[in-house]
């Protein structure tokens, strides 16, 4: 199993830093007292188990940071590294992350994407995780330009209660065509616990390592998903038990999650695995 991080915007909020403008989470790199607290949460999904720590890129792209982006990227980056554990440079939409009728035009995308991977693999990134994809094509530029940097590359994508993209796609074709752009893992995330139980097969049926990282609580009214109940971290690791069972070897958490869900996942299996690698076992 490889574990990941959970919520850092939420987990942020706890800390005191707003996050409700454009930046979301990306705001905590505009102070120190927002850094301290990155540093913290890092910090603590770390002390949790956490294998992977995600870099707070999900909102440092061109679009959303502005002139500043290169900067907040190194920043964002650079912290994430310091807690010790591998990096995964997000790489989310470029435009709102639940609505994908706002997205360019691919080749815009994919020139965009390019750029922005390219910095996150400058600043010492591990891995890319094309995360929260909402459309088939936005994705799948994303991925193209995220391998191209010949880092290991995970897309992670949300489903909808009737299996299918937000944009309407087909997820399980989307998987595939990720796998032959070149990703190394198949993932669902910033759905509930019953949204990863939709579309846990499609990412199972792309033949790559796979797995989720859920959200719980409060949900953007775009997001096709009704509000659904924060559960407790014993709860979440037990839905995560089910997953683990169906083959889900990559776990962690999405908005919602705190460092003691993270701590419950770890203990579901003593077992890990490279990230870098994912079909590679490593020693506890």
């Amino acid at each position: 199993m490889i574990v990941l991080d959970g919520a850092t915007g939420t987990e942020l909020g706890r800390r005191g830093v707003d996050t409700r403008g454009a930046l979301f989470s990306a705001a905590a790199l505009l102070s120190e007292e927002g850094i301290a607290a990155l540093r913290a949460v890092h910090a603590a999904y770390v002390q949790a188990g956490a294998q992977v720590i995600t870099a707070n890129t999900f909102r440092t792209n061109p679009r959303k940071a502005g002139g500043r982006w290169r900067e907040l990227t190194r920043l964002a980056v650079r912290i994430a590294r310091e807690s010790g554990a591998k990096v995964a440079g997000s790489i989310a939409p470029v435009e709102d992350c639940y609505r994908p009728d706002l997205r360019p035009p691919p080749q815009i995308a994919e020139a965009e994407h390019r750029e922005f991977a390219r910095a996150l693999a400058e600043e010492g990134c591990d891995l890319l995780l094309v995360e929260t994809v909402v459309a088939a094509d936005e994705g799948l530029a994303a991925a193209r330009a995220a391998a191209a940097t010949g880092l290991p590359v995970w897309v992670s994508a949300l489903a909808m209660p009737d299996g299918s993209m937000r944009s309407g796609d087909d997820l399980g074709a989307f998987f595939r065509e990720a796998r032959s752009a070149g990703a190394r893992a198949a993932l669902i995330n910033c759905v509930p616990p019953a949204g990863v139980d939709v579309g846990l097969g499609a990412a199972a049926a792309s033949g790559l390592p796979f797995g989720a990282y859920a959200h719980m609580g409060e949900v953007d009214p775009h997001s096709g998903w009704p509000v659904t109940p924060v559960l407790a971290p014993e709860e979440y690791a037990a839905r995560a038990a089910g997953w683990f069972g169906r083959g889900a070897s990559i776990l962690g958490g999405c908005c919602g999650t705190t460092p003691a869900h993270i701590a419950a996942l770890a203990a579901l299996s003593p077992i890990r695995h490279d990230p870098c690698q994912p079909d590679r076992r490593i020693a506890r």
